[in-house]
């Protein structure tokens, strides 16, 4: 279970922890980050991140990468005590675990990474390189701006329905509304996760923007979230 603290959400079992970060911690902050991530045991000094550019490009992580190098929206491991990061503020952070394989794994998912399908390139990555089955994986679907105030326009709408995926969005009013969530869920399914193994937060960066950061609600903040996982 998912358990609130006062400055984040974290979960942990004896393998793997990983949390989302809430609106008074800014993940930019390198040393806020440190004195969180040490507070809660985290291995600052091995923390991996990369620049992320709203692609589909996944990173396999061995050694600490943590100097905006590599342009990627995905990072992958299976090494110890080696954190991983990802920065969001309304696109949707997709936390990945196979605690079979000890194998984690973060994804970066906005519009444009959801529409290039960066979880099933995430999820194929952790299968050919880490030899992960799918069924092993269990799926976090972090803290994002959800279908109900995420306006966006008719022209993306029809963008999407390439993608063949069931009621991704809302009409109302003649506005249009994007499901980033409902998309990944299948996406994901489609591509071998048991439905029972993917976990929704269901919070909203817009609704719930007492508790987290939101581009779109904080006008264009240049503050985010910060995603980390770990295995121990």
């Amino acid at each position: 279970m998912i358990k609130e603290k006062k400055n984040l959400y974290i979960y942990e079992n004896e393998i793997v922890k990983f949390i989302f970060t809430k609106r008074d911690v800014d993940a930019k902050d390198f040393q806020q980050m440190d004195k969180l991530l040490r507070e809660n045991n985290f291995n600052y000094k091995n923390l991996s991140y990369v620049k992320q550019v709203h692609g589909c490009e996944v990173v396999s992580i061995k050694d600490r990468l943590s100097d905006f190098s590599i342009e990627s929206d995905a990072l992958v491991t299976n090494e110890i005590k080696k954190p991983l990061m990802i920065f969001t503020a309304d696109c949707v952070p997709l936390v990945f675990y196979d605690e079979n394989k000890k194998v984690i794994a973060l994804a970066h998912a906005g519009w444009k990474g959801t529409y290039s399908e960066i979880a099933k390139n995430t999820l194929e990555l952790m299968v050919d390189k880490y030899t992960s089955d799918v069924k092993d994986i269990k799926v976090i679907i972090g803290p994002h701006i959800l279908v109900d105030n995420y306006k966006v326009s008719e022209e993306l709408i029809e963008k999407f329905s390439s993608l063949k995926v069931d009621k991704y969005y809302k009409e109302k009013n003649g506005e249009f509304y994007l499901n980033l969530e409902t998309i990944n869920k299948q996406i994901l399914i489609r591509n071998g996760i048991l439905e029972e193994n993917i976990i929704s937060t269901g919070l909203c960066t817009v609704a719930d923007n007492d508790k987290f950061l939101s581009y779109r609600k904080d006008k264009g903040t240049d503050k985010r979230i910060a995603t980390v996982i770990e295995l121990k």
